[in-house]
């Protein structure tokens, strides 16, 4: 049960940093030390060599002025506490026979046979090299110099004080790593609540959100790290987010009004002519209302169909190098008597090497749409202007109207699905023939714009940017 609760505090990012860098501060303390723990080693026993050979120095020049008579004498009266007492001072004849031998004080011993055996297989005139103690697990240094008359001055000493030395030293290691262990894991504490604080607000605003809160957004500080990039970012998405729901929320609604009055109307001519006592004639009435209040439908959703897949990049584009100029023409001539009946005129600017790499059915749509509005809130006797600019890589398709104009206010959001501005409530539509000019325009790597008012306070220009090699 306690492993089971302890897993995911083990598993957490914070867990993790602070065990972190609590095992680096160890890790890289042990490094630390042990340099400085084989510095000090080689120093003291660089030291304790050096000693040794002054010795040596001292002995050897003792023996060849006085003798080996005056050098026993020397060592009979050296006190138990003088650093002398503390060495194994013996003198070897060339057949290695002992000629002189000093106990040392603290006792210590060597294996004679074993160290007779290395000095003969010596034939330097200095000697150099280590051996462990008899009893014991401590080392011994041995130094050694030939003498002018043939025999060999050998001092040893045992290494047990400097080992001492080195264990205090290990010893005062084991018991700092304790706090520096302690230190590693407040410092890792902190570094972890810091780092990871802004993480932490995002999770207590995605679970706000999660529980229907949309309006939450993560407190950004004044830092330009990495994470507060990333909290910038996320409230950047929530901001899209909310709109993209809140902007469903009224295509629905509007989607809802939009679709209830066909629908309403269609039950209601079945309802009539089903309860009715009518001749053929109501009834074929009452069929063609109800087939045109569904194709009104079924048009409607069609046209959703079109913006989604133009939006997702879904729909396959046809592209074809096509002459916006016979385009415009062929739409014309069938909006020309709707011009012609509300007295509108209507004047077309066409440069004849207009082409551009487009799907000519989706883009006679788009014309087609920017006439229709033009149509729709030009009041009679107004004028519509249509027009192309052919550019060495673009064509530009330009829309005129001399209407009443769209508010500022309404600039972005004309473009969104299902949207009808108050003045076009009088007018018949469904509210996505700009969003569908948007979608198949940008499809095309192309750009839609708008300007309002044109001139006096009134009018609208729309300006459709295609490439010519998209």
């Amino acid at each position: 049960m306690f492993l089971s609760r302890l897993k995911p505090t083990l598993f957490r990012i914070s867990t993790k940093l602070t065990l972190a860098f609590t095992l680096v501060l160890i890790l890289s303390s042990t490094i630390i030390f042990s340099i400085v723990y084989f510095q000090i080693s080689q120093a003291l026993q660089n030291q304790e060599n050096i000693i040794l050979e002054t010795k040596i120095g001292e002995y050897s020049n003792r023996l060849e002025s006085r003798g080996l008579d005056a050098f026993r004498e020397y060592f009979m009266y050296v006190p138990n506490y003088d650093r002398d007492a503390a060495l194994l001072v013996t003198i070897l004849a060339p057949d290695n026979k002992s000629l002189f031998v000093h106990e040392p004080f603290p006792n210590f011993q060597v294996d004679m046979n074993a160290l007779l055996k290395e000095i003969a297989n010596r034939e330097d005139e200095k000697l150099s090299f280590v051996m462990s103690e008899l009893n014991g697990h401590e080392v011994v240094m041995i130094l050694g110099k030939t003498l002018k008359d043939g025999n060999r001055l050998i001092v040893a000493k045992s290494m047990e004080g400097l080992s001492v030395q080195l264990r205090k030293l290990q010893k005062i290691f084991w018991w700092l790593l304790l706090p520096v262990a302690l230190i590693g894991f407040l410092g890792g504490l902190f570094l972890s609540n810091n780092t990871l604080s802004p993480v932490r607000e995002l999770i207590t605003s995605m679970k706000k959100i999660e529980s229907g809160s949309l309006s939450t957004r993560v407190p950004v500080g004044g830092s330009d790290d990495e994470l507060e990039e990333l909290k910038m970012l996320f409230n950047k998405m929530l901001d899209k987010i909310e709109g993209l729901v809140n902007s469903l929320k009224e295509a629905f609604d509007h989607l809802a009004h939009d679709i209830r009055t066909p629908v309403t109307r269609l039950r209601g001519r079945a309802e009539l002519a089903l309860t009715g006592a009518g001749d053929i004639e109501t009834y074929r009435e009452a069929l063609q209302s109800c087939y045109e209040n569904s194709d009104k439908i079924l048009n409607f959703l069609q046209v959703l169909t079109d913006i989604t897949e133009a939006e997702n990049r879904s729909k396959r584009l046809k592209l074809q190098k096509t002459y916006l100029s016979d385009i415009i023409r062929e739409i014309m001539s069938l909006y020309e008597m709707a011009f012609e009946e509300k007295n509108i005129k209507v004047t077309q600017i066409l440069d004849e090497n207009d082409w551009a790499l487009i799907d000519g059915k989706l883009i006679s749509r788009v014309i087609a749409n920017l006439l229709d509005n033009a149509h729709k809130y030009t009041p009679s006797g107004g004028e519509v202007i249509i027009q192309t600019i052919n550019q060495t890589e673009r064509v530009i398709i330009k829309v005129i109207d001399s209407g009443p104009g769209i508010s500022a206010d309404e600039h972005a959001m004309i473009w969104q699905k299902l949207y009808r501005s108050d003045k076009s409530r009088s007018e018949y539509g469904m509210g996505l023939g700009l969003t569908f000019v948007k979608a198949v325009v940008e499809a095309h790597d192309g750009k839609v714009s708008l300007k309002s008012p044109v001139k006096d306070g009134r009018g609208t220009e729309f300006e459709v940017i295609l490439e010519k090699m998209s």
